[in-house]
């Protein structure tokens, strides 16, 4: 379950700023709790053009300041991201992309370098703003009020950690005997 925080929503204009994974069995549950993330370099001009949510949020997080000291580059962080899936799940075509609107991570990860990391991944995902959607919509008063409430901190580690879970709660409260 890798997240990320990005310079912006546009793939096409923007980039991974911060990418964290885990990596859980089929039951959710860790494999290595210590995880795997990095801070991925961008120069001071990349960073003073995102919005300002984005200038706000990250400044506020400690993220810009991260980036700016970080000495990582995107085809670094691809390299290590791709390591750490295979020494966890060394069978290409096993792993699924899964979190929290995690359509927005996919679409960064297509573009290079981070696209050997998509290729290596099932081709499914498992999103689980989706189960939530439908928990608002068919669920009871009792199931929403019950879904995990998130901290909003906005740092991939801990967004990857709130979305494991909120994934255990749906996967209680909806597909336990």
């Amino acid at each position: 379950m890798p997240a990320s925080q990005m310079t912006g929503l546009d793939p096409s204009t923007d980039s991974i700023l911060q990418i964290f994974c885990f990596v859980t069995d089929h039951n959710l549950n860790l494999i290595d709790r210590e995880g795997w993330g990095t801070f991925v370099h961008h120069p001071k001009p990349v960073l003073d053009a995102m919005g300002e949510w984005c200038t706000r949020t990250h400044a506020s997080t400690g993220l810009t300041e991260a980036v700016l000291a970080s000495e990582v580059t995107p085809e670094q962080a691809a390299s290590g991201l791709l390591r750490y899936i295979l020494t966890h799940v060394p069978e290409a075509g096993k792993a699924l992309l899964a979190g929290n609107t995690v359509h927005a991570d996919r679409a960064f990860l297509s573009k290079p370098p981070y696209d050997r990391v998509l290729a290596y991944l099932h081709y499914r995902i498992f999103d689980v703003s989706t189960i939530k959607e439908a928990t608002r919509r068919w669920g009871s008063d009792k199931m929403l009020q019950q879904i995990p409430r998130k901290k909003g901190l906005h740092e991939a580690r801990q967004d990857i950690l709130e979305s494991i879970e909120e994934a255990r709660y749906y996967q209680k409260a909806l597909f336990s005997n």
